[in-house]
Order: C-alpha cells, then sequence, then structure tokens
C-alpha cells in the first residue's frame, strides 16, 4: 500500500492546496515537483497558469505542518 502525504503549497501556481504526495520507503516526500507533476496532477486547471519552475521541498520548524512546497521559478 502506497502512503500519501497532504502538503502545503506556499507560492506558485497552486498557492494555498495542499499537494497529495507519494511518500518514498522511508516516510519522505519528493525533494521536488516539477512541472510534469503539476500537469499531471492538476491538467487543465493550469492551463493559463505560469508553470515555468518547480516546488522544493522545505522543513518547517515549529507546530505546524513538518514540511511545506516553496515555489522556486526558473532562472532565465
Amino acid at each position: 500500500m502506497w502512503e500519501h502525504a497532504e502538503i502545503p503549497a506556499v507560492g506558485g501556481p497552486v498557492d494555498g492546496r495542499s499537494l497529495s504526495v507519494l511518500l518514498d520507503d522511508d516516510g519522505f516526500p519528493p525533494l521536488t515537483l516539477d512541472e510534469s507533476w503539476l500537469w499531471t496532477s492538476y491538467g487543465s486547471e493550469l492551463w493559463d497558469a505560469d508553470t515555468a519552475g518547480v516546488y522544493e521541498l522545505e522543513p518547517v520548524a515549529g507546530g505546524g505542518p513538518p514540511f511545506v512546497y516553496r515555489w522556486v521559478p526558473a532562472r532565465p
């Protein structure tokens, strides 16, 4: 059985949503989510969005979720 996690997205085309990702064998989410992941998960919702970039996993200290995905725009 595959385990999933809901991780908040900060910035970018899906800002404010929780992204459902598969966890690896050690229980960790992917380090990055790229444009292909976004199109597979959200498809036509992103038709007019700028998807040039990636979401990078970032640890969060404190009482909230242990991670967030922060948007990093593509560098020109």
